[in-house]
């Protein structure tokens, strides 16, 4: 190169193409900018453009010179949903299209041209529990096995079904990386963590990462020691001002993610059990969350009508802030991974209604093992969802 300057170490991240990856990805990719290493984000155009308008990840990262973000196409069309049971069509696209768009990517920026090549070490993160695979009991917690109960990801009914063995491949993949980072702690999973051990030795639980990323922007009294935001969607500041005007430990967060998906049955049974409860709610509802012919869904509208002496409807919230508010004392929640980490680290009850994939393990976990949480599993009934809240 010409130089005998040593170059810092540089890191491609890629992560799933949904809010929940992205979101911890991006503050994987932030601890890492803190350590002065360089980082390249590698998204999907589509996710990008979400970030952009919703969350301003160029300002956000504009203090740090060595990250750059690169796109490639996701191979759906712009108007494909990504929510619900179809986002495994983002992967399975990802899989036909992303391999050429990648090696594309490689050839035509110096993205890694100083990288070393073929010897560079591959690190796999993941959320944790998509590795459950792996593991099919835990010392310590009974024999209590992680995927005994159904779940999408688990169990399908054709064992040759694509999205299975996609799975299946890639966490045997996992196996045979350099290392492996996970977003959980050891006071958490220390058993499962060492069982996970056993294929790779080389495994950092660095989690969770929003309280790590938290308390490292504090230690360097950066101007921006509050989390910012990897939203895909608004964030209804509003929402804030409410809690602000409730008595303490009063309020029953309400939100089940960022690709869950409500039939309007549910969603009134739901309704009515908030209500029913007699207790405050602030409930997350996404523009895009309701199934069905829009004309007979209740809309937001009427909805708020029928909840305005006790309830507070939302498109989105700044989680992390809602969560540490004095007024909110319990997280009705989908159980993905970050909001698990993130009800656990605030010290939140939580009750679980697990959507699918890693959900149904990780709210099984909150309520039999960790102890933490109400499970209720696969049902959706106005009378258990009011029983619950007042638990």
């Amino acid at each position: 190169m010409g130089t005998d300057t040593e170059l810092p170490p540089h890191v491609l991240i890629f992560p799933l193409p949904m809010q929940g990856h992205i979101n911890s990805m991006l503050k994987l990719a932030e601890l890492f900018c803190l350590a002065n290493l360089h980082v390249t984000m590698l998204l999907s155009e589509y996710t990008h453009g979400r970030l952009r308008r919703h969350a301003n990840i160029e300002s956000r990262f504009s203090r740090y010179p060595g990250f750059r973000v690169a796109t490639i196409p996701d191979g759906l069309p712009e108007d494909h949903p990504r929510v619900g049971e179809r986002t495994m069509e983002i992967v399975m696209s990802l899989l036909k299209v992303g391999g050429a768009e990648f090696r594309k990517l490689m050839e035509t920026t110096d993205a890694l041209s100083d990288g070393g090549g073929k010897d560079e070490g591959k690190y796999d993160y993941w959320k944790k529990e998509e590795l459950d695979l792996m593991v099919t009991s835990v010392c310590g917690n009974g024999g209590l096995s992680p995927a005994t109960r159904s779940s999408s990801v688990c169990r399908v009914n054709d064992v040759n079904d694509p999205g299975f063995q996609t799975i299946i491949r890639e966490t045997r993949r996992t196996a045979l990386s350099s290392g492996l980072i996970l977003n959980s702690f050891e006071d958490l999973e220390g058993p499962i963590l060492d069982q996970i051990r056993k294929p790779i030795p080389n495994l950092y639980s660095i989690g969770p990462l929003h309280t790590h990323l938290k308390a490292r922007l504090e230690s360097q009294k950066s101007e921006e020691s509050s989390l910012p935001s990897s939203s895909f969607y608004e964030e209804d500041r509003s929402s804030m001002s409410w809690l602000d005007s409730q008595p303490a430990k009063s309020v029953l967060y309400v939100s089940f993610g960022s690709v869950t998906l409500l039939t309007r049955n549910e969603l009134l049974e739901f309704w009515y059990g908030l209500v029913n409860s007699g207790h405050k709610f602030l409930w997350v509802m996404r523009p895009d969350s309701i199934v069905g012919d829009n004309k007979d869904n209740p809309n937001s509208a009427e909805l708020e009508e029928g909840t305005k002496e006790r309830g507070y409807l939302v498109g989105w919230v700044p989680q992390n802030e809602v969560l540490a508010h004095p007024s909110v004392g319990a997280f009705f929640t989908h159980s993905g991974w970050n909001s698990t980490l993130e009800g656990i680290a605030a010290g939140m009850p939580m009750i679980c209604w697990p959507y699918f994939a890693d959900q149904t393990i990780n709210s099984r976990f909150v309520s039999d093992v960790w102890k933490v949480g109400l499970d209720m599993k696969d049902s959706c009934d106005r009378v258990i969802v009011e029983r619950m809240v007042r638990t």
